[in-house]
């Protein structure tokens, strides 16, 4: 069932098993193994094939409220390069280009100067005259910015094409160019990491899901993704370069020395029987350990004083 879910989600994005498989770093027939459930993939192959997916995967309707919030809108805003220039012949209209720091795209309008109709009917081609102060138009541009950024998903195109106004000038910047800001692709792929990885655990090991039937390889896989889950019951990326699964290295017969000094430390996950311990279990833990220290202390205590001197 797990390769099946993965596969879903590769058609989703409509991606061959080739660019998926190059993207995770494995060959296409192994891909096609995991998706025809002839292999369960090890966690690692698995958690890349998670992060490839999520990478890549769209803004849309249902994530669009966890992505296009208030912290994004204030870097795109941020991000904004403004610039006015005069029109040749047309003294009572100027022409306004945003740019973006890193991003090619631009963003552009003709304003009347003494109008507050922020988009006039595009005139003839032109060419942009001298650069002026644009401060007096920064208000009326940023609402033009924040309609963009809130209503950029919408069925209607938010602008048309006034590409005709200058060979020189192209006003580009569509829906797709959101995906050119890293904060945008960021937010995406921590939403679509939790989501891929609560679609696939929650479904497949639901108590309420009778009819999927696990194979012992897939039990093993879900419980290692599941220790992965945050307290809150959400996903978040890690650097997996950095996350050492015990589990897995005990299992490749490996001997694994682990000082329970740093049960509580905020990068160890620990876990029993597949479920991570609670704030409970983690206390009842550190008064064991205790226990133990105090015994040992009282065992060295007596080992000293019933020497012969």
């Amino acid at each position: 069932m797990i390769g099946k879910k993965l596969k879903a989600y590769r058609l989703m994005l409509d991606l061959t098993g080739t660019t998926l498989a190059k993207l995770a770093g494995i060959n296409q027939p192994y891909l096609s193994e995991i998706e025809n459930e002839k292999k369960v993939p090890p966690f690692d192959t698995f958690m890349n094939l998670v992060t490839a997916i999520s990478k890549i995967s769209p803004l849309n309707e249902e994530n669009r409220s966890s992505i296009l919030t208030n912290d994004n809108l204030n870097k795109f805003l941020g991000a904004a390069i403004i610039k006015a220039h005069e029109i040749p012949n047309y003294p009572e209209k100027v022409s306004i280009t945003v740019k973006f720091e890193g991003i090619s795209s631009e963003l552009g309008w003709i304003f009347n100067k003494d109008s507050d109709n922020s988009r006039d009917e595009p005139m003839e081609p032109f060419k942009q005259g001298k650069e002026i102060d644009s401060s007096p138009f920064k208000y009326k541009v940023l609402d033009e910015l924040i309609y963009f950024f809130r209503y950029t998903l919408d069925d209607n195109p938010i602008y048309d094409s006034i590409t005709n106004l200058s060979e020189s000038v192209l006003y580009d910047l569509d829906e797709t160019s959101l995906y050119d800001f890293p904060f945008i692709r960021q937010s995406l792929f921590e939403w679509w990491y939790n989501q891929i990885l609560t679609d696939i655990t929650d479904n497949l090991m639901s108590d309420d899901n009778k009819t999927i039937e696990l194979s012992i390889s897939e039990g093993e896989l879900l419980m290692e993704v599941e220790t992965l889950r945050n307290t809150n019951g959400t996903f978040t990326p890690t650097n997996l370069e950095n996350t050492t699964n015990l589990s897995k290295e005990l299992l490749d017969g490996k001997t694994v020395t682990f000082d329970f000094r740093s049960i509580t430390d905020k990068n160890v996950r620990a876990l029993l029987d597949g479920q991570l311990l609670t704030n409970d279990e983690l206390t009842a833990l550190k008064f064991t350990l205790n226990g133990i220290r105090y015994n040992r202390q009282n065992s060295n205590q007596n080992s000293y004083f019933g020497r012969k001197r």
